[in-house]
C-alpha cells in the first residue's frame, strides 16, 4: 500500500480468494478534502480500492490495467466503509465497497502483462497553464491536475499535470505516472466540460455515477500525457464522456499516440434538490 493509504489492517476473506479492509476518513486531507464536503469523495474510494488491490494482486511492471467502478450510493463520512477485493471471475477480480448494509460501489479490475514498450521521448516546450480551479471543483492550486483545456477542430484537449512529490497522487513508484492521478485528471476534465461546454452553473452538484479505464502500466512521468474528447452535445441533467489518452503529444492537439481511454458518467443536481436529498438522508 501507499504510505499515505487510509486503509486499516488488511484481512483475508473467509473461505474465499480475496481480502478486505476498513477505510477511515480523514477530513483534514489536503487533496481528498480540498474543500469541505458532507460525504466521502469518489476519488478517495477509487484510490483506497486501488491501494487494497495492490496488496494481493500481481501487478506487472509493464502491461495494462483495465477497471470499472459504479457508484451506487453516496458514501457518508461515518461509519467506516468496508472495502473488499473478491474472487477472480473471467480474468477480472471483483471489488466492492459497503457501508453497514448499503452497497456504495462495486466493479472489477484486471491486469495483463506485456513487454516493456519503447515510449516516445518528451517533446521540447514549456508547461501548460493550469485549468481554472473552480471549474474542476478544486480550491488548492496544487490539486489541479489538468492544463487549461484547448477547444479546436471539434475536439477538446487538456494536458495531464503530474502532481508534485509528496502529493497524495504522486505515485508509489518514483518516475512513473500513477494510474489514479490520470483518472483524477480525467475526472477534472469531465467536470470542466459541463461548465464550459454544457452551460452547467458552478453551483450545480455533480454526482459521479461511474468510471471505466484502460491504461498502460508503468508510463514514465517524463512522458507527456494529453486527454482528448470529441465534442458532442452535453445534456442538461447528465453527462457521459469518453477520453482518449495520448502519449508523447504537445497537450494542445492530437499529436502523439493513443495509448488508453477513460470513460466517466455523472448526473447533475441543483443546490436546492441536493439540500433536500441530504436533509432526507439525515432524517432517515
Amino acid at each position: 500500500m501507499d504510505k499515505r493509504s487510509p486503509l486499516g489492517p488488511v484481512r483475508p476473506l473467509h473461505d474465499r480468494d480475496g481480502w478486505l479492509a476498513d477505510l477511515s476518513v480523514d477530513q483534514t486531507d489536503p487533496f481528498f478534502f480540498d474543500h469541505p464536503l458532507d460525504h466521502v469523495p469518489g476519488m478517495l474510494l477509487v484510490c483506497a480500492m486501488a491501494d487494497l488491490v495492490v496488496v494481493g494482486a500481481d501487478i506487472p511492471a509493464a502491461g495494462r490495467v483495465k477497471a470499472a467502478m459504479t457508484f451506487r450510493a453516496m458514501a457518508e463520512l461515518s461509519p467506516e466503509l468496508e472495502l473488499c477485493v473478491g474472487q477472480i471471475e473471467d480474468e477480472r477480480r471483483t471489488v466492492r465497497i459497503a457501508q453497514e448494509s448499503t452497497l456504495v460501489a462495486d466493479g472489477w479490475v484486471a491486469f495483463s502483462s506485456a513487454d516493456k514498450p519503447v515510449w516516445p521521448k518528451r517533446l521540447a516546450g514549456s508547461g501548460h497553464p493550469p485549468a481554472q480551479a473552480s471549474l474542476v471543483h478544486r480550491m488548492r492550486p496544487e490539486n489541479v491536475m489538468i492544463g487549461d483545456p484547448v477547444v479546436a477542430d471539434d475536439q477538446v484537449t487538456a494536458a495531464v499535470v503530474s502532481p508534485a512529490e509528496g502529493h497524495a497522487l504522486s505515485g508509489r513508484r518514483p518516475g512513473v505516472h500513477r494510474t489514479e492521478a490520470v483518472v483524477e485528471a480525467g475526472r477534472q476534465l469531465s467536470t470542466w466540460l459541463p461548465h464550459r461546454m454544457g452551460g452547467w452553473s458552478l453551483d450545480t452538484q455533480m454526482l459521479w455515477c461511474g468510471v471505466t479505464l484502460d491504461l498502460p502500466v508503468g508510463m514514465p512521468r517524463s512522458l507527456p500525457l494529453t486527454l482528448r474528447w470529441q465534442t458532442a452535445p452535453i445534456p442538461a441533467d447528465r453527462a457521459k464522456f469518453r477520453f482518449d489518452v495520448i502519449a508523447g503529444g504537445d497537450g494542445v492537439g492530437d499529436k502523439g499516440s493513443v495509448v488508453g481511454s477513460l470513460i466517466y458518467a455523472s448526473t447533475v443536481m441543483r443546490p436546492e434538490a441536493y439540500a433536500r436529498l441530504r436533509a432526507n438522508r439525515s432524517a432517515g
